[in-house]
């Protein structure tokens, strides 16, 4: 697949069309050695018309993680070119392509000498690559980690920026990598005091007969715009929605599990801590079918 890149210019309104292969960034930018900034990933869908799947529940997420951030409110049709420039790059060069990624990012920038600073924002296209249309088709396993705080912590401690999607992902690569030593594709975060709370990318959904449930968002993760659109449309699937404080043994014994995610969409948990868990195809195919459509 082309690789495209857009940089977006917030103060100028700027969108221009740039090398994903050449230098862009300045060490000195904030995003580089501190993390500070914010960013979205989208799903993009080709078909007889082309569909940015939860594009607004995405660009809200993304302004309140920049007024978590105190960075400038992002303009929304800056954006909405950044986005659609990326996703017209790339179906130009490969107008076969049916699906693929765009990741768009607000960094505070660089530090000038009088204390203000630049922010800075881009986009690019990501892939869906061969990992992911395995996990979709096969599901995956999971290993549990403390994420080392008590649920509902946020509420006392904003600056934690719990809720934010920010850059700062280190944590959630790391945890990524632990799960994979332990032979597991994935790892689940727990709080402190016992409560299940999401994956380094992704949302989790268990059912318990007509009901789907999720942790709820205070709980201490980010609110998820995949779980959203699968609660918005539940009642489609005959299935009730509710957000629920839940632990291990709960998921185990859960009548299904699923990571739901941006470029993932919907994946069938089928084991945890070595513990099976039952699989639900015809739910999963239902759910990825919701997913894409938007």
């Amino acid at each position: 697949m082309t690789d495209a890149l857009v940089l977006i210019d917030p103060a100028a309104s700027i969108v221009e069309v740039a090398d994903l292969g050449a230098p862009q960034l300045p060490v000195t930018d904030l995003s580089a050695h501190r993390g500070d900034g914010i960013f979205e990933t989208v799903l993009v869908r080709i078909g007889d018309s082309v569909t940015v799947v939860s594009r607004d529940r995405h660009f809200t997420r993304f302004c309140a993680s920049a007024s978590a951030l105190g960075l400038p409110d992002p303009a929304p049709e800056l954006w909405d070119c950044g986005l659609d420039t990326v996703i017209a790059e790339v179906r130009a060069a490969d107008p076969s392509l049916t699906e693929f990624g765009v990741r768009y990012a607000l960094s505070r920038g660089t530090q000038n000498p009088d204390g203000s600073q630049s922010p800075r924002g881009w986009a690019f296209n990501v892939p869906v690559d061969e990992k992911i249309t395995r996990a979709r088709a096969h599901g995956i396993s999971a290993v549990s980690l403390d994420r080392g705080y008590d649920a509902y912590l946020g509420s006392k401690a904003p600056w934690l920026l719990i809720g934010a999607k920010t850059l700062s992902y280190a944590v959630n690569q790391a945890a990524g990598r632990y799960a994979a030593e332990q032979g597991a594709d994935e790892a689940l975060f727990v709080s402190h005091d016992g409560v299940v709370l999401e994956g380094p990318t992704s949302n989790l959904i268990i059912r318990r007969g007509d009901r789907l449930l999720t942790p709820n968002p205070e709980a201490g993760l980010l609110s998820g715009t995949t779980q959203r659109l699968i609660f918005d449309h539940a009642g489609e699937l005959g299935l009730n929605a509710e957000y629920a404080d839940f632990g291990l043994s709960e998921v185990v014994g859960a009548d299904g599990a699923w990571y739901v995610s941006s470029m993932r969409t919907a994946v069938s948990l089928n084991q945890l801590d070595g513990n099976p868990i039952p699989r639900d195809e015809e739910l999963t195919a239902e759910l990825q079918r919701l997913i894409m459509a938007g």
